[in-house]
C-alpha cells in the first residue's frame, strides 16, 4: 500500500519507547500503515502521490490529548477579554469596555475571564460598582483565573433574580457587603445562580465557540481531548453539536464528553448509544467534590494556616456525591472527579472502593482530577483500584513569582512542599493522564512540559523545583499527555502512540525537547498537525 504522507526525521517519539529515534511514520487514509526505525522500506510505501515531510532534528511524536478541558468555556475565552494582567479593579473593568468596544460581534452577555484579585496591588475582591460604570444595561459574566468565583454586574444579578434576600446555596456563598447587599461576586456554587442564563448559547454560539476552540488547538497540537462539560448548574456543549461539525467535516478534534454526574443519567444514558464514532464518544461523568485551595474551598482534614477553624468543604452534600458515584459506576460510566483537597481525595477514593465492593469492575477507569494535596494512603489505594491520575502541571505555575505562591501561605510551608506528587502517583501503580484544565492555564502543552519537568514558577524558583522529587521526565510528560490520556478514556489500542494500525493524529514540533533547555521548551511551537491523516496545520 503506497501512504499518503510520510514524516520521516532524526527524531521520532513514539510515546512507547524511552528515547526518540531515527526513523519514519508512513500513513494511508487515517490510519499509521507503518512506523520504522531508520528508512528501510521506506521506498515501498512511496507512489507519485505520496507526500514526503522531511522533520530534520525536530520531533515527530503523537498528537497531544489533554485529559482535562473546559471545551467551550475554552473557546469563549478565546474570543473574550483576557484579564490577567490587570493590577487592579478598575484597569479590569476598564479592559472589558476596551475589548468589547473594539468586537465585531456584541452579543447578549458581556464576558471576560483570568482576573485574580491576588495579583491586584490591594487584593480586594472587585464590585458590581465598577463594572456598572461601564455595563448599566448589559449584563457581565467575569471569571476568575481558577474559574471558581465570578465577578458580575447588576444586570446580570438582576436577571439571575439574585437579591440581599437570596441565600448561598450548599458550597458557595453571594458575597454581600456590611448593608447585606451583594456585591457582585459569586463563590464557587453560587455561580449556579447565574451561569444557566450567563451560558445559555445558541447552536450558532455554540458553533462559534467551538471553532474559536479548535483554531487555537490545532495550532498546538491538540488532536483529542477529554470536555468536561459540568459547569456550575450547566453542561457546557452539547454532543449533538460535536457531531453535526464532525458530520460536516468540520471537526478537528477526537471529543470525549463528561456529562454532570448529578444530572439525568438517563439522559447521558442516551447520549452515550447515540454517539459513538472515531472522533465523539460519552461515555464519562464527571463532577466536582470540592472547590480550590487559594479560596480556602478544597476540603481539607486539617484546617487552613491563614484561617483557623476552616477546613473547607464539598460542593454538594456528600450523600448525594456519593450516590451519584455509586449510581454513575453501576451504569457502566466513567466517572471524573474533582478533589483537590485532602479529605476530597478520601472522599472520592472511598466512594470509588465502595462502588466497586457493590456492583465489581464494569470496566470503568474512573479519574480524580487535580489531586493536589492527597495522603500517602491515599496515593497507595488509586493505584491498587487503578484510578487515573488526570493532573495539569501547569497548575503548579498559576502563581507567576515563588514569593508569591498563595499555597505557602495558606497551607503552610510543609503542606505546601508535599503538593502535586506526580511521581508518588506514578510509582504507586496510577496511569497519569495528563491536561491543561483550560482555560483556568493556558492549553499550551509546551508550558506543562515545561512545567513537569522543572516544577518552577516563571521566576525561575524555587531553585530545583516545587517538591523536586516529583518532577517527570520530558519522555514521561510526553507519554502520559498521549499514551496516558489516550488510557483514560479506553482508546489506547486506536490513540496515543505512533504503531502500526493507530489512527493518524501526528504532529511534528519546532525542536527536540529532549535536547533543549528547558527553558527553551516553554518556548516551542508546532510546525504540523495531523489529525485523521489530513494536515490540518502548517507553520
Amino acid at each position: 500500500m503506497k501512504a499518503d504522507l510520510i514524516i520521516k526525521g532524526k527524531a521520532l517519539f513514539d510515546s512507547v519507547s524511552t528515547e526518540p529515534f531515527s526513523g519514519y511514520v508512513a500513513i494511508g487514509g487515517n490510519k499509521i500503515i507503518e512506523v520504522k526505525k531508520g528508512y528501510d522500506g521506506i521506498d515501498e510505501f512511496t507512489g507519485p502521490e505520496t507526500m514526503v515531510y522531511d522533520a530534520g532534528e525536530r520531533l515527530v511524536m503523537p498528537g497531544f490529548h489533554d485529559s482535562h478541558t473546559h471545551l467551550v468555556l475554552g473557546g469563549l475565552c478565546a474570543n473574550n477579554a483576557n484579564l490577567g494582567e490587570a493590577k487592579s479593579e478598575e484597569e479590569a473593568a476598564k479592559m472589558v469596555w476596551e475589548h468589547y468596544n473594539k468586537s465585531d460581534s456584541k452579543g447578549r452577555w458581556v464576558y471576560g475571564f483570568n482576573w485574580y484579585h491576588v495579583f491586584w496591588d490591594n487584593h480586594e475582591l472587585p464590585t458590581k460598582a465598577s463594572l456598572d460604570k461601564y455595563f448599566p444595561d448589559k449584563p457581565v459574566m467575569l471569571l476568575n483565573s481558577e474559574a471558581h468565583g465570578a465577578w458580575v454586574n447588576t444586570k446580570a444579578m438582576e436577571i439571575a433574580g439574585i437579591t440581599r434576600d437570596t441565600k448561598d446555596p450548599v458550597g458557595g456563598e453571594i458575597a454581600k457587603d456590611e448593608n447585606g447587599e451583594p456585591t457582585g461576586f459569586l463563590y464557587e456554587t453560587a455561580m449556579e445562580l447565574v451561569v444557566p442564563y450567563a451560558y445559555d448559547f445558541t447552536d450558532d454560539e455554540e458553533k462559534e465557540r467551538l471553532k474559536a476552540f479548535m483554531e487555537n488547538a490545532k495550532t498546538l497540537g491538540i488532536t483529542s481531548l477529554v470536555d468536561v462539560r459540568p459547569y456550575f448548574g450547566r453542561n457546557l456543549g452539547r454532543p449533538r453539536i460535536y457531531k453535526e461539525l464532525e458530520d460536516a467535516g468540520e471537526l478537528t478534534l477526537r471529543i470525549c464528553t463528561a456529562a454532570d454526574m448529578l444530572g439525568d443519567l438517563e439522559e447521558a444514558k442516551k447520549d452515550r448509544e447515540m454517539y459513538d464514532t472515531e472522533k465523539v464518544k460519552c461515555h464519562m461523568l464527571k463532577q466536582f467534590i470540592d472547590g480550590v485551595v487559594t479560596t480556602h474551598t478544597a476540603w481539607m482534614k486539617e484546617e487552613y494556616t491563614d484561617a483557623p477553624g476552616n477546613v473547607g468543604e464539598p460542593l454538594s452534600e456528600p450523600e448525594k456525591l456519593y450516590e451519584g458515584i455509586q449510581r454513575g459506576h453501576e451504569a457502566g460510566f466513567w466517572i471524573k472527579l474533582h478533589a483537590i483537597g485532602d479529605r476530597a481525595i478520601e472522599f472520592a477514593v472511598d466512594s470509588i472502593e465502595d462502588a466497586m465492593d457493590k456492583y465489581g469492575d464494569r470496566g470503568n477507569r474512573h479519574a480524580l482530577e487535580h489531586i493536589e494535596t492527597p495522603k500517602e494512603k491515599d496515593v497507595e489505594r488509586m493505584g491498587r483500584l487503578n484510578i487515573v491520575a488526570s493532573v495539569q502541571p501547569e497548575h503548579l505555575g498559576l502563581m507567576p513569582t515563588w514569593e508569591g505562591e498563595e499555597y505557602r501561605t495558606v497551607l503552610g510551608e510543609e503542606r505546601a512542599g508535599k503538593t502535586w506528587p506526580f511521581r508518588d502517583m506514578l510509582d504507586a501503580g496510577s496511569m497519569l493522564a495528563l491536561g491543561s484544565d483550560c482555560p483556568v492555564v493556558s492549553n499550551d502543552p509546551f508550558f506543562a512540559l515545561h512545567r513537569g519537568v522543572t516544577r518552577v514558577h516563571d521566576d525561575g524558583l524555587p531553585e530545583g523545583g516545587w517538591n523536586p522529587s516529583q518532577k517527570l521526565s520530558v519522555a514521561e510528560v510526553i507519554k502520559y499527555y498521549t499514551a496516558g490520556s489516550a488510557y483514560g478514556v479506553g482508546r489506547e489500542d486506536e490513540l496515543g502512540t505512533l504503531e502500526k494500525g493507530k489512527l493518524a493524529d501526528v504532529i511534528v514540533l519546532d525542536m527536540d525537547p529532549f535536547r533543549e533547555d528547558p527553558d527553551r521548551i516553554r518556548k516551542g511551537k508546532v510546525d504540523l498537525t495531523v489529525m485523521d491523516g489530513n494536515i490540518i496545520y502548517e507553520r
